[in-house]
């Protein structure tokens, strides 16, 4: 039984029912807010008995839930400001998405508009709302321009006005702010009237499938190889791709401004914003992108998209001492591996001393063949590559040889191919290889401000420096050789930028595990009507493989030319080389010193007996 002082508007409360019941409650299951803004204590009354008839009449459905609020009175309030006030910062992340107004007057809308940009406002603007307006002036479609005009100053856009005939029927406004002549408007469009014609009737009509070439501006800067502007003044890279493709999706022409500085932007200690940061949230921009990386700081300033992609964050550290040349002969095998390569000689030598010292002539030719007088030099001889002159007899020796063979030929293909891959790096050094002896060594980090809340926990704030641009520290990183900083930075960035030093210069020094894995995502104006459109068409580009495409264009690129780079042979230099011709010497001298040593044990038979004893055994 509907109230009796509101039996002449069954209409009225018929369409909220159908909207609640037949919308509300199929597409959310977050609570439905019913808020009334009455600027008279007679539209207030009326407004609580149409709460209460609609209440009374969804509530037996049980298919959502309802919240009350701001039941206030505006009568004493005749002298509010009607300029809006200034947006809110917070970006609209959360809030309240479904709710239905009542309003008696322009006047009363005031207030609800104000209630919308107070910081501590509940309501998500890019939700969906009615607006149930039940002024009895003349020009009511007047009135409702102006609320449509200043609902999308502030983007509120899936919003319906419900306005009562004098037929008595419920008719449906709204407004498109695209269309195929327009663009940004907000002149009241009537789509429908309650009770429908039809079962399909749609309450809020998609208003961004199509917008017919209107212009959406994007302030980005070159960082490849997530964004970059050809010379047509295309967009390309992973996101530029990405955007591009979103572009077509909807239809829109891009206004690209580019940001100078290459600065994300932040907020000042007196409260004003800087770089790309300031576009947005001035209203000069509708979109930022950049490689932005998804935190909670910068997720309260500006509204973020749907993360549609990842990637690791590595740290770049300084390189270590450069190897010298005498060092780069040490170095393709580990200490563990010259152990037992000496081990085997100790073996093999004290074998052979025992042969030819205790065992019988015939024996000692069919272990180690006959007219073999110096077994000791074709050990050696055997070891650095050369023939087997004299081979054993034996077959049990001969499986020894052979396997001892195999043995130094692996040895030395492995110690041929790391050395020739050592002298072609000119500047192979030792870095460092985890994240707690970085935090020994007591270096400074630079990092951009996103990462800064992230590694306060990691390192004391007085060796973290923020800046808003790391190409500076990573040119410091690769020259310097141990410039005591440490950066991180996500890995495409370092591919990229040893893909732009080129093959002479050094390659970024690198932790060989990510520090962690940072979603990327486009942000936009706070409470942006973009977001949701956005979001379902990121969506479905993960879900085709489209982003995972871009990505692999993009990088593949990157990784191919760097590791091209690294497999160009160049030219040996003389200091590389030295180590060769050191040792080269330091033999020469040594052969010199024999041969002194043979003169001398001419005229000294002391001389002679150790000099025989020693070819003996050693050769």
């Amino acid at each position: 039984m509907w109230p009796q002082t509101v039996a002449h508007n069954i209409s009225l409360i018929s369409a909220l029912v159908w909207a609640i019941n037949g919308h509300f409650g199929r597409s959310s299951s977050l609570p439905l807010t019913l808020a009334q803004f009455s600027s008279r204590q007679a539209n207030r009354n009326y407004h609580n008995d149409l709460i209460d008839a609609t209440l009374s009449q969804a509530s037996s459905e049980g298919k959502i839930k309802f919240l009350l609020d701001n039941l206030s009175n505006l009568e004493a309030d005749t002298d509010m400001d009607t300029d809006a006030e200034t947006a809110s910062s917070l970006s609209g992340i959360g809030g309240l998405e479904t709710a239905i107004w009542f309003i008696d007057s322009l006047h009363s809308y005031y207030h609800l508009e104000r209630n919308l940009l107070e910081a501590s406002s509940s309501y998500k603007r890019n939700g969906y709302f009615i607006i149930v307006y039940t002024g009895g002036e003349s020009g009511r479609l007047v009135t409702i321009r102006e609320i449509f005009k200043r609902l999308f100053f502030i983007y509120v856009l899936n919003v319906s006005v419900f306005l009562l005939s004098r037929q008595g029927y419920v008719e449906m406004y709204t407004y498109f702010p695209y269309g195929p002549e327009v663009c940004c408007s907000a002149l009241p469009v009537h789509y429908a009237t309650f009770p429908p014609t039809t079962m399909d009737t749609i309450l809020f009509p998609n208003k961004l499938r199509n917008l017919y070439g209107c212009e959406l501006i994007a302030v980005t800067f070159e960082n490849r190889p997530f964004v970059f502007i050809d010379s047509d003044q295309k967009l390309q890279g992973i996101e530029g791709m990405l955007f591009n493709t979103l572009a077509d999706h909807m239809n829109f022409t891009i206004k690209i401004i580019v940001e100078m500085q290459k600065e994300r932007g932040i907020v000042l200690p007196n409260g004003t914003a800087t770089g790309a940061l300031k576009l947005i949230l001035d209203g000069d921009a509708n979109v930022t992108f950049g490689a932005y990386m998804y935190n909670n700081q910068r997720a309260s300033l500006m509204l973020p998209s749907l993360s549609y992609t990842s990637f690791p964050i590595v740290l770049g550290i300084p390189g270590g001492a450069q190897i010298s040349p005498m060092q780069r002969f040490i170095k393709p095998f580990r200490y563990i591996i010259w152990s037992c390569l000496l081990i085997c000689l100790l073996v093999a030598f004290s074998t052979i001393a025992v042969i030819q010292g205790f065992c019988r002539t015939g024996l000692r030719h069919l272990l180690i063949g006959a007219g073999n007088r110096l077994p000791c030099l074709g050990l050696w001889n055997t070891l650095l590559g050369g023939l087997t002159m004299y081979p054993p007899r034996g077959t049990f020796a001969r499986c020894l040889l052979g396997l001892w063979l195999v043995h130094v030929l692996i040895l030395r293909a492995a110690y041929t191919g790391q050395l020739y891959m050592l002298l072609q790096d000119a500047q192979m050094r030792t870095p460092l290889r985890t994240l707690s002896e970085v935090l020994e060594k007591g270096y400074t980090f630079y990092m951009l401000p996103a990462l800064s809340t992230t590694f306060n926990n990691l390192v004391p704030r007085h060796r973290i420096e923020v800046v808003l641009s790391v190409e500076k520290a990573l040119i410091r990183l690769r020259d310097e050789d141990d410039p005591w900083i440490a950066v991180p930075l996500f890995l495409p960035t370092a591919n990229q930028f040893d893909q732009r030093s080129g093959p002479t210069k050094p390659h970024l020094q690198l932790l060989p595990e990510a520090l962690m894995t940072a979603p990327l995502t486009f942000y936009m104006r706070p409470h942006s009507y973009l977001k949701r459109r956005w979001d379902r068409l990121l969506l479905g580009l993960m879900s085709g493989g489209i982003v995972r495409r871009f990505r692999r264009i993009n990088l593949e690129k990157i990784e191919h030319l760097k590791k091209r780079q690294n497999m160009d042979p160049g030219p040996l230099s003389i200091w590389l080389l030295s180590g060769v011709f050191g040792f080269f010497w330091a033999m020469l001298l040594l052969s010199l010193a024999v041969f002194l040593m043979e003169l001398a044990s001419l005229r000294c038979p002391r001389l002679r007996r150790i000099m025989n004893a020693a070819n003996r055994y050693i050769a």
